[in-house]
């Protein structure tokens, strides 16, 4: 597994736990976003704001895009771009070239931990894992 995809994951299931537990929020939270809590806001030390599929938050200057829409169960979805520029601000990551963060992305999909979005069979350039 690379360090790269783990600390993207772990910074999403961060955010997403302060704003299950201050919103006492059940399911997928962009379904609740707008009816249970604001769309956009402060939760602990994180931003958010949650637009179209997705959401956008930040935390110490870390800035974190994903999409959240359920389109087939799976909870996180990113394309190569976000998850980039994720690596690109973080202190503690190092930079790679696109061409290499898709080669491991791709290794990825090859070992079932993440998968390609179809829609309507036709699979898309973006990625998605199952948040647990």
């Amino acid at each position: 597994m690379n360090k790269e995809i783990i600390t993207y994951i772990e910074f999403i299931k961060k955010f997403e736990g302060k704003l299950n537990s201050k919103f006492k929020i059940s399911g997928n939270i962009w379904e609740r976003s707008g009816k249970d809590f604001p769309k956009s806001g402060k939760v602990g030390d994180y931003k958010y704001s949650f637009h179209g599929a997705g959401c956008r938050i930040e935390n110490n200057g870390i800035i974190c895009e994903y999409d959240i829409a359920p389109l087939n169960g799976k909870s996180i979805k990113f394309s190569l771009w976000k998850l980039a520029n994720f690596i690109k601000i973080h202190p503690k990551l190092e930079e790679k070239e696109f061409s290499d963060l898709d080669k491991e992305l791709s290794f990825l999909v090859q070992e079932r931990f993440l998968s390609k979005l179809k829609i309507d069979d036709i699979e898309t350039s973006t990625y998605q894992v199952e948040l647990c």
